[in-house]
């Protein structure tokens, strides 16, 4: 074309033989004319002999008779770690034994007071102070003595002790004072159990009364609550309805053998009616066949006896003439 450069040049050749040659073209289109690289040369395959195998019955003779050492026994992480933590429990029960033999609060010099009227604050803040807990439980009544338990150092251990001058009056802090709140806790409220339950041991002893009484619970665990609460109506309701989703079906299925049974047997009922009215349509055509038979007889008589007549009739004829 105009612009390019490129000359094709067309060699003459005797008649039926026309060939172009290749000059001047660019380098992409003449990477097209390349022959390709000849076949790469492989080695001629050689067939390898089959290696015969036999049994090891021959070789039986030189395994050794003598029994299998005995295994060695192996520990797992995970078993180690159980049989240390027993190990520590058990131990901590044993050096527990000596301490709740000689555990008795009725000798306790600290524990003094009606038992039946004493209450036990417990979850108590390390910041609330004896006043500040009278002031709080003077609402359900008069309050003799209150007494809130330190460890050694003289840190508040996070519970009291509260005695009423009256049961009555303890009673109604344990019905109303279980949750109130003091100085930004929640406390928890019980019965004086030491003096009053035989057999009944602290928890720093392997006893004790669990969590206790459970207050209302917070916002965040009242949404997660009410959350899995929706859940599991949610999959109840799933449930109830691939239950009803099947018995429909089974219905369906029930009422689709019924009608096909009912089906079938229209058709057969059908079939029968047809069978019968395609016998009545034979009987008739047969009493129809009959009939026409014998109007045919009866006029082929009538035709014959007509014949008679004429005949005899002109034979009277002729004996007058």
């Amino acid at each position: 074309q105009g612009s390019l450069s490129q000359k094709i040049v067309v060699q003459y050749l005797p008649p039926r033989t026309l060939a172009m040659s290749a000059q001047g073209l660019p380098a992409h289109i003449l990477a097209l004319f390349t022959p390709r690289p000849p076949p790469q040369h492989l080695p001629p395959q050689v067939t390898k002999k089959n290696i015969k195998l036999a049994g090891c019955a021959e070789y039986v003779e030189f395994f050794s008779s003598a029994a299998n050492p005995p295994k060695e026994p192996w520990e797992s992480p995970l078993e180690r770690k159980a049989r240390r933590h027993a190990e520590k429990l058990q131990a901590h029960k044993d050096s527990q034994k000596e301490s709740i033999t000689a555990y008795d609060p009725h000798k306790d010099p600290n524990a003094s007071g009606d038992p039946f009227r004493t209450l036990f604050v417990g979850r108590v803040s390390y910041d609330t102070t004896e006043k500040k807990l009278k002031r709080e439980f003077e609402v359900f009544g008069s309050i003799k003595k209150v007494r809130m338990v330190y460890d050694q150092k003289g840190k508040p251990r996070g519970y009291a002790f509260i005695e009423f001058d009256h049961e009555r009056d303890l009673k109604n802090a344990y019905k109303q004072g279980d949750g109130k709140k003091i100085d930004g806790r929640r406390v928890m409220v019980d019965v004086e159990r030491g003096r009053t339950v035989e057999g009944w041991l602290p928890r720093r002893l392997g006893g004790g009364r669990g969590p206790g009484r459970l207050g209302k619970p917070s916002k965040k665990k009242q949404k997660k609550l009410l959350a899995a609460k929706e859940d599991a109506t949610e999959k109840e309701k799933e449930i109830a309805r691939k239950e009803k989703k099947e018995d429909k079906e089974k219905e369906k299925d029930k009422k689709e053998e019924k009608e096909g049974g009912r089906k079938e047997k229209e058709k057969e009922k059908e079939k029968e009616k047809e069978k019968e009215e395609k016998k009545g349509k034979e009987k008739d055509r047969d009493r129809d066949e009959k009939r026409d038979k014998e109007k045919d007889r009866k006029r082929d008589r009538s035709r014959s006896r007509d014949r008679s007549r004429d005949r005899d009739d002109r034979k009277k004829k002729s004996r007058r003439d």
